[in-house]
């Protein structure tokens, strides 16, 4: 059995623990490990979500909120000011085996959200990261979808380190 959960990465003054709410069995946990200074990232169940835009329109500035499915498929948007600025699903081909709805484009093909996540990611962390490593990170499918999400985080620069749950960390 896979992780389910629902994430937020959020820049300061949130608290990512204070906007995601508590689950069933735990509260959400806040990541204390390889955060990058200005960020707060949280996690909790996913069953506590009742209402995914609530959550993202909680928050200022820019943050990232996922959901893990099973670990086989992560949901990710990015937002500024809780309006989604790019969505996109992380082990994609696991996603439309599985009937997620899927964009008109495939990950791979998609330049224009290449290019949002680069434009994303120099205003929230002032890091040029080009169109064609998101490319690379985003269509590389992983047994973990959660070690797709720590790429992601980390290649965002959310996060100081890269992290993995597995040994599977293509391309690092």
């Amino acid at each position: 059995m896979g992780t389910w959960g629902a994430y937020l990465a959020c820049q300061s003054p949130n608290d990512a623990t204070k906007i995601l709410p508590p689950g069933p069995t735990w509260d959400p946990e806040p990541w204390s490990d390889f955060v990058a200074p200005g960020w707060s990232i949280a996690g909790t169940e996913i069953s506590a979500i009742a209402d995914f835009d609530a959550i993202t329109a909680q928050t200022d500035g820019h943050a990232l909120f996922a959901m893990v499915l099973d670990s086989d498929v992560a949901y990710v948007t990015g937002t500024i000011d809780g309006k989604t600025h790019w969505e996109l699903y992380l082990n994609e081909k696991c996603a439309k085996e599985n009937d997620f709805p899927d964009s008109e484009t495939p990950n791979a093909d998609n330049t224009d959200l290449h290019h949002h996540l680069a434009t994303w990611t120099q205003s929230a962390t002032g890091q040029p990261v080009s169109p064609d490593r998101f490319r690379d990170v985003i269509t590389t499918d992983r047994i973990f979808a959660d070690d797709a999400l720590r790429s992601l985080l980390y290649t965002i620069g959310i996060t100081t380190e890269h992290t993995s749950f597995g040994d599977d960390r293509p391309g690092f």
